[in-house]
Formats: structure tokens, sequence, C-alpha cells
């Protein structure tokens, strides 16, 4: 919450606030004048007449005319009732229809002016009447969302008794103001509450945006300060010119993406103050060889680094790729739940005396006995699966804290700079040289033959087929195809010696031989739900087939399409979908437009709203008032500017 009112007094203060309307105001979460405010109406309804002769077919508005006829009350079944009159607005003659308001008859006289709001129909002409206005005087009526705390009329008047009284003593700079063309806070919110015009709410609901979306950025920029003040011993003085000569010997070309990216890193570890940065690339454009490298750099300094990832099978794959590109530079271990008893004390061991440079794990890593000589570089995979304490007990355990965060998922700019936003930025957006685009294909069930002759011609050629299914069971209210349905349609087509299955509910040592066939080529065809959404690397695989495609979101989809086109061989990815909502068909298209992760991830964000694009709800997302994350990002982002150059200043 903003405090714009010192001092900020207690609701108790204000006349008519007795215990009862209290308790009723604390259930809305309304506690100080602050909370008053900033509880801004939710609609604003026009009380302007409009000339019915210009509505559409149908249209909500307000009528303002003669009284034609006595208004008759019809009473219904289970209590309901029915008020009809005649009148005549604009040379109109239309009826009135109130429902379960017989009490207007005696407000409703023949011959007498009235002003009605409600659904005006023109081709039937007659109008679904919600309101009989009165205070004439009234250009817009405002309505809160108080949830049955208190009448609309009752909190508009303690609004204005909170006006009365404030002092308001925060407010956004005077520079600002001028420079956007903006109005004092105070202004701007007696605006919202007490407006003449739609003009005036849209004017003042502007100011109000940016105000919110300026001093988060302001508060987001004094917790960065604070975090990142370090003593100047415990920078991490990597040997530049040992590190220039590894990258040498690396066997491929680093794309341009990447040096900057390692390039940032590393300016990080030699600075005076803690890394807090986020890198994001899309699946496969080589995050990996970027956090080895500044590992390398970490090694130098005989700084030890760990990697923490959610899933065994993702710290599988970071260990055997690291391992592979990294082998003789650096020594690596793999900490995770399946480490027997045996080879975890040798790790610990070989860890607290400094001679492992990296370990990989999942959270195993934060337990108790995991205690390292001089840890000083920790990256963390996919860090939104991981909760805050967890994050927080791993960075605990340095002695420099310079964490880096990776992301497959690419984050929305605007997410970026809100969750985010006291981190630095890196993006890998060029993908490794010789890759070629996905080609992506949308095909209804009706088109299943198609698709199974086009997998067959693909499997003929020797290359590996994803088939992903959004369920493992039946469901009764589904109607969709299982994971298990789907084995037994590739079992028939090409034979148990070619298909693998692999779903949630197996046993871990079981998905994990499953998937050593399938990663091995022993078989060629691995049917699964979306456990493969991260963490599995064949490089022969070419096809990516998704049946109910309309039950993913676009960022799983993206994910679960990265796990083709990781080799110079064209690959595939085929949505099978019959979608019901006008949403999935379009999350179907969007698909096959484009394969930019961080084009689809906007769409991800303006379709699903910020709190659920991580499939759970973020904590740490603020709720504005007024400001809207998908619609007003280009304010946010100069929201952001602005304070940040006030932090410079």
């Amino acid at each position: 919450m903003y405090h714009v009112i010192e001092p900020a007094f207690l609701i108790d203060d204000l006349p008519g606030v007795g215990p009862k309307t209290k308790e009723r105001l604390n259930s809305i979460h309304i506690v100080d004048a602050n909370d008053v405010v900033f509880k801004i109406p939710n609609s604003y309804m026009s009380h302007i007449p409009v000339d019915l002769n210009s509505v559409e077919v149908e249209e909500t508005v307000t009528a303002e005319g003669i009284v034609k006829t006595d208004p008759t009350v019809t009473y219904m079944r289970r209590g309901m009732n029915r008020l009809v009159f005649f009148m005549e607005a604009n040379d109109i003659y239309f009826k009135v229809t109130f429902f379960n308001q017989p009490f207007l008859r005696d407000k409703i006289k023949v011959n007498e002016t009235v002003k009605i709001f409600g659904k005006f129909n023109k081709l039937k002409q007659e109008m679904s009447a919600q309101k009989l206005i009165f205070n004439t005087n009234e250009k817009l009526e405002i309505r809160y969302a108080l949830n049955k705390a208190m009448h609309n009329k009752t909190f508009k008047n303690l609004v204005k008794e909170t006006f009365k009284k404030a002092q308001f003593k925060h407010d956004i700079p005077d520079i600002l103001i001028e420079k956007y063309q903006l109005m004092p806070i105070k202004d701007a919110l007696y605006l919202l509450h007490f407006p003449e015009s739609f003009e005036d709410v849209n004017r003042a609901r502007r100011t109000v945006k940016f105000y919110e979306l300026f001093m988060y950025q302001v508060k987001i920029m004094e917790k960065r300060r604070q975090e990142r003040v370090r003593d100047v011993e415990t920078i991490v003085r990597y040997d530049i010119d040992q590190l220039k000569a590894f990258i040498q010997t690396l066997p491929f070309e680093l794309t341009k993406d990447q040096k900057t990216s390692v390039n940032a890193i590393c300016r990080d570890l030699l600075s005076d103050y803690s890394m807090h940065r986020l890198l994001q690339g899309d699946v496969g454009s080589g995050k990996t060889i970027v956090a080895g490298i500044c590992v390398y750099a970490a090694k130098t300094a005989r700084v030890q680094s760990a990697l923490m990832v959610p899933t065994e099978v993702l710290a599988n794959q970071h260990f055997e790729s690291l391992s592979e590109t990294f082998s003789g530079e650096l020594n690596l271990a793999l900490l995770t739940g399946s480490t027997t008893k045996k080879e975890k004390h040798e790790i610990l061991n070989r860890l607290k005396s400094g001679d492992i440079d990296l370990i990989i794990g999942t959270h195993a890593l934060i337990e108790d006995d995991v205690v390292f000589k001089n840890l000083g570089f920790i990256i963390t995979d996919e860090q939104h699966r991981f909760g805050v304490n967890q994050r927080e007990k791993l960075n605990n355990k340095a002695r420099h804290k310079n964490v880096l965060y990776m992301t497959a998922t690419p984050i929305p700019r605007t997410l970026s700079i809100t969750t985010f936003g006291d981190m630095d930025v890196s993006i890998i957006k060029t993908m490794p040289a010789g890759r070629k685009p996905i080609e992506t294909t949308w095909r209804r069930s009706n088109e299943l033959d198609e698709v199974m002759s086009f997998i067959r011609s693909e499997h003929n050629r020797g290359h590996s087929i994803y088939v992903v299914a959004p369920l493992i069971e039946e469901s009764e209210t589904l109607d969709l195809i299982t994971v298990n349905e789907i084995y037994e349609l590739f079992m028939n087509e090409f034979g148990s010696q070619e298909v693998v299955l692999v779903h949630g509910q197996m046993k871990n040592d079981e998905k994990a031989q499953a998937m050593e066939t399938f990663e091995s080529l022993d078989k060629r065809i691995l049917v699964s739900t979306t456990v493969i959404e991260v963490g599995i690397n064949v490089p022969n695989a070419t096809v990516m087939a998704i049946f109910n495609a309309e039950r993913f979101g676009l960022s799983t989809l993206h994910q679960l399409r990265g796990r083709v086109g990781r080799s110079d061989k064209q690959s595939y990815c085929i949505l099978i979908s019959d979608p019901k909502t006008e949403q999935a068909a379009e999350r179907m298209n969007i698909m096959t437009e484009t394969t930019d992760g961080f084009i689809l991830s906007e769409r991800d964000l303006e379709m699903r709203g910020p709190g659920d694009f991580f499939g759970i709800r973020q904590s740490g997302l603020p709720e504005f008032k007024a400001a809207d994350l998908a619609e007003d990002y280009r304010m946010l982002e100069i929201a952001r500017d602005e304070a940040i150059q006030l932090f410079e200043r």
C-alpha cells in the first residue's frame, strides 16, 4: 500500500465509524485513511442522456423522456415480479421493464420526465431497465466493490470526510508531473472518487497508474541498493587471461548473446556489489555453456560454485553436458536424492576440502551437512520452481554472495521488471549456428492418419519422436485421450521394440531407465506426459507431437517444442487439437506463427494474466489498484527508467 497521507489516521477517527462499521471496513482490507482513498471505484455509469436514434442495435445507455402510461406490476413464480410502463424519448415510443423493483410504481407518474439507465434494444423498441435516476445533477454514478460491507452512498461519504481531514505528504516529483503532464496525486485520487466526466476519470487514472508503478520501482531500487552492499575483500578476482585462453580452446564459437552474457556475469564477479542476475534464454540457446564458462572464471580465483536445479533429470542432464564440455578443466560432482550414502560421504568431504569446483544438485544441496570451503558463485535453474526460503538457504552457505538465476521460460519484459526488478537481466536470443527453425503445424484429430504417416516417414529416416499427452488416467469430466491410450496406439503402429512410456506416476528409477532407452536410441519413440518439459536432450529427435494441445498454455507448448530442433536436422512440432474455445484456438494459431519465445511470453501474459504466468500464483507480484501489468507495460518501463535516474542522482 502506498502512504500518501501522513499521519495516516485510522478509520476510527472518521465521523460515523463505530465498532461495527470498523469491523465491516476491516473485512474489505480498509484500516486507515490511505486505504480509503486508494479504494478506487470499480465502475462508472454515465447519467448523461443519449439520443436513442444513435444507439447501436443493443447498448446500455441513459435515456431521458416522458412517462406515457401508468406502471403495472405483474407477479410471477418464486417471488419474482416485473414492472412495465411506456415512455417517449427522442421521438421513440418504447416499453420499459424493471425486474423485482415494485417499489418504483409510486415514483413513476404519467407525463413526468424521468431518467432511466438500462439496455436499449432498438429493434424491439424496448429497454430492460436497471436504474431509475433521481439525482439528475450527478453526471457519473460511481460504484465501489464493497462486498456488501456497506452501501455505496455511505462509503462515498466516508471518502469525502477522509479528504477533508487528510494531509497529503507524498507525491510524484514535480519534474515528472510536468514532463508527463500528470497531476498531483491528491487531485488525481479526488477526481477518481468525484468525477465530472469520463475525461476526468481517464486523466486521474493515468496519474494514479504512474504513481503506483513509479513508487514500486523506487521501492525495488531501494531493495536492490540494500542487498548489494558488500565488503570489497569478497570480490571474486578471477584470472582474465586464463579465462580468455580457456574460451579459445572451446570446440565452438560463442554466439553474440553468449559473449555479452559472459562479459556481464564476469563484470559482476569483479564488481564491489553482489551479483543478482537473471539469465534468460530459450530452450537450447546455450545458457549452460555461459554458466560453465563463468564457473571456470570463479575457479581461477579458487572460488567454488553450486548449480541447483528442480529435478533429478535436469541435474543429470546438466552434469553430463558440463562434463562433456569442461572435462579436465573443472572438478564436477552430482548430488541428488539418488546419490548413495557412500558417494555422498565422499562428495561432502571433497566439497569441504575445496576439491570440487562445481557441484550440481537438486534440493539436496540445501541440506545442513552440505558444507563448502569457499562458495562464491550460486546458479539456480528455473528458480521460480523453488521457494524463497530454499533459495535463501543455499545463498547463506556462500562467503561471496553472487547469485545467477537461469530460466528457459522466456519472461515478458513487464514481469521481468516487476518480479525480477531488483536483478540485472541478460538475455540470449541468438541460437547456436546450424540450428534450423522448427516448423509448427496444427492438425485436428480427424487428420490423425496424416500425422501418423508423417511420423512414420521421420522414424524411417532414423529420427527420434516425442509424443505428449496431458493425462495419465481417463477423466470423467474431460473428453481427452490419455497417455496410456496413445501408448497403445503407437505400440500397434510401431511395435514394443520401438516405443517407450514415461509418466509422473512411475517410480524415479523406472522413469530414468525408460528415458535412458530413448536417449541411447534403443527405442526411438517416447510417449510421455509433460515430465519431459525440461531436462532431456536428444539431438536425434525431430518430431514433437502434442495431443490435446489446447490443454496447455503457450509457455508449456513452447517448452515442449524446444525438446526438438537441437541439431542441424530439420525438426517439426505437430499440435493435435480440437479447441472448444476461441482463446484455445488462438493459442494454436500463435504457436504456428512464431518460434520466438519472448513474443509468445508476451502473448501468454496477455491471455493468462501475470498471476498465473508461471503456472503458480507468484506471491512476489504487486497488486496494483489502478495499473495493469499487461496493459501498462510502456508506462512501467518509463517509471523504471525514471526511478533508476532518481537513484543515480
